[in-house]
């Protein structure tokens, strides 16, 4: 989904129909691919003018001009977005026309459960390994430091399963990772690679130790789950942490996407970008 129909969505939600943007968060973290928790509720809390001087809405004339009127030039239902900003602005905030007094909850996805699976009797023929890299959603990549560190290890994808069950993933979601990893794994020169289901701390604990294995090394992210999970796994073994080499220098503290955007883009693409003209956000 474009950043403006995720920022139309997101204020239409929250501004038009008073649902909180925790559970916009929270439908919209099913959905995405990557999933990340920091940039998906930071964007949620923009909208409702966190880190910004003021809550951010669309009225008709934006979302026609940046969908090409594929929405707006056949549609014939009572649009509450057609009207000029100011009066927009006073519906929404001056209480002439204030949101929906109940809150709409945000409609669920369709569910994918996934089934706890006891991995002890798979391991009987894994070739022993001294290192375990366990690879996270919050981070697969070739160029993976703790996988490029570790040529030899065995390899290990944990899906959650009390985090799936208590926010289950969309199946679009669910299929991209799975994808990835069979992408990942294909290229991958280590010996023992494995896709488990399960709590992370107690797949990848049991996993060391039928494979011998003394420490586990994985990449850093600052999601809490990783976190968690590292300093669990801390009480029992040896856990090597790999640093991530950095994306882009920024001296200055962000405070607005299109002068992040502006600054680092010329380290990032090689070229300066035009931010302003996709989005002022």
């Amino acid at each position: 989904m474009h950043n403006h129909a995720r920022l139309w969505f997101a204020a239409y939600l929250g501004h038009f129909r008073g649902v909180r943007w925790q559970e916009g968060a929270q439908l919209f973290r099913q959905h995405l691919y990557d999933g990340d928790i920091a940039s998906n509720s930071s964007s949620w809390q923009w909208v409702e003018s966190t880190f910004s001087s003021k809550p951010y809405f669309a009225n008709k004339d934006n979302i026609a001009k940046f969908s090409g009127g594929r929405w707006c030039n056949a549609c014939r239902v009572k649009c509450p977005f057609d009207a000029d900003y100011p009066i927009l602005q006073h519906r929404l905030f001056a209480g002439s026309s204030a949101p929906m007094a109940t809150p709409t909850p945000a409609a669920e996805s369709k569910r994918v459960e996934l089934s706890a699976t006891d991995i002890v009797k798979r391991l009987e023929t894994l070739a022993p390994a001294s290192d375990l890299v366990w690879v996270h959603d919050a981070a697969m990549s070739w160029e993976d430091p703790a996988l490029k560190a570790n040529p030899d290890a065995a390899v290990a994808f944990v899906f959650d399963e009390p985090a799936l069950r208590a926010e289950p993933w969309a199946y679009h979601r669910l299929a991209f990772v799975l994808e990835g990893l069979e992408d990942l794994f294909e290229h991958l020169p280590n010996p023992t690679k494995l896709v488990l289901v399960g709590d992370p701390v107690e797949q990848l604990a049991v996993l060391a130790n039928a494979l011998g294995a003394s420490t586990v090394h994985l990449s850093e992210h600052p999601n809490p789950t990783v976190l968690e999970t590292t300093i669990q796994l801390r009480k029992s073994r040896r856990v090597v942490v790999h640093s991530r080499p950095g994306f882009a220098e920024y001296p200055l503290e962000p405070k607005r996407f299109s002068r992040y955007g502006e600054l680092v883009a010329p380290q990032v693409l090689g070229y300066p970008s035009n931010t302003r003209a996709g989005s002022e956000h």
